[in-house]
């Protein structure tokens, strides 16, 4: 609520949807266990919700996010409706393509675990990272 406040576009990375995101995830925080939600800006590790709450409280967040763009109010993705993914373009979702050379069905490339990819309508710009 705090980013959606200022207005910037935000790459948000639900963990729930794509298992890559859990290891992004540890990689980034050095394999700590931490507590979700954990904010980036930049790359940079900033946080938790609390910590994320202060930061703005003091005024901090406001110059951290200079710069970035900013989302027209009210504006939701026409392809996904904001939910960041859509099902796969190449086996529509069924995590399943068939190979012609091989002559049988073989596990999609191009999406995860869930069948689902990145919206191509809303997670392809410049983003909050």
């Amino acid at each position: 609520m705090i980013l959606k406040g200022f207005g910037v576009v935000v790459d948000e990375k639900d963990i729930s949807m794509d298992s890559s995101y859990r290891k992004e995830l540890q990689n980034a925080v050095g394999g700590k266990v931490v507590s979700l939600p954990q904010v980036f800006i930049r790359e940079k590790h900033v946080g938790n919700a609390e910590e994320f709450k202060l930061l703005n409280e003091s005024g901090e967040l406001e110059k951290l996010l200079k710069g970035f763009p900013i989302k027209e109010c009210g504006l939701v993705c026409e392809v996904c409706g904001d939910a960041r993914f859509v099902p796969c373009l190449n086996c529509n979702g069924s995590r399943k393509v068939f190979d012609e050379e091989e002559g049988e069905m073989k596990r999609c490339h191009h999406c995860n675990e869930n069948g689902l990819i990145r919206c191509p309508g809303c997670c392809s710009y410049g983003i909050l990272r």
